[in-house]
């Protein structure tokens, strides 16, 4: 009975054209995550090796971006005017104090990363390492709070298993690909990268659940990649 209510809270409407839409929606992000994870632990270590690391590393992203994240997201979200919706301000059920905390708590990691990475790195990188980060980090952090925290909040509302827990630890391992390309180096190994990426992902999908909305998170997500890759990319592409 529980098992039953939990996945029957407005999830799958039982009539009508209409519910069967819905429920390609959702079958589509249910059984998008896993096929997302295993397609890139697949894609990433072939891209690198056979193409070379930086090409296919960059491949492997351009094929997680724009045949995964972006059209899934148009798809759950109805297109343009529901992408917009999901980076609207919701009127909560909370305190003031209380919804500025989710807002403050989103901000953590870019914290961590600054004084971890980016004030190490900032000092050699160059503006040509910064303006690329930028970029990727502007496509990466919207691209990704898009699929992992806005689609599944359209399409899941309050249910909490599908909109937070279930795309967040998916959302995790699909970083695990990233350890496996051929040719690249991550501070801290595989329990930084992967570690963080689950400890980020349940952060910033706890904000974005609560809030109803992906503004923030995507501010976040974008600041802390930028952090992050500039590290990155010095490590792996110019020392």
């Amino acid at each position: 009975m529980g098992v039953f209510t939990l996945f029957s809270n407005s999830t799958f409407p039982r009539s009508g054209g209409v519910a069967m839409k819905n429920i390609s929606k959702e079958h589509i992000l249910l059984w998008g995550a896993p096929i997302i994870c295993l397609s890139m632990l697949l894609l990433m270590p072939f891209l690198t090796r056979t193409i070379g690391v930086t090409p296919g590393y960059v491949a492997g992203f351009c094929i997680y971006w724009f045949v995964f994240c972006l059209p899934f997201s148009w798809h759950s979200c109805n297109g343009f005017n529901g992408l917009k919706r999901i980076y609207a301000r919701q009127q909560l059920r909370t305190t003031i104090p209380v919804e500025k905390m989710y807002h403050l708590l989103a901000f953590a990691p870019c914290i961590a990363t600054y004084f971890v990475v980016f004030k190490e790195f900032a000092r050699v990188a160059g503006s040509q390492v910064l303006i690329i980060a930028l970029i990727y980090a502007l496509i990466n952090g919207t691209l990704e709070e898009m699929f992992w925290r806005g689609a599944f909040n359209t399409v899941f509302e309050d249910n909490v298993v599908l909109a937070y827990i279930y795309p967040s630890l998916f959302f995790g391992a699909w970083h695990v690909a990233l350890y496996f390309a051929k040719g690249i180096v991550f501070q801290g190994g595989f329990a930084t990268l992967v570690g963080g990426s689950f400890f980020m992902g349940l952060l910033w999908g706890w904000v974005a659940y609560k809030t109803k909305s992906i503004a923030t998170v995507t501010i976040a997500h974008i600041v802390t990649n930028f952090f992050a890759f500039t590290g990155f990319i010095v490590d792996n592409w110019l020392l």
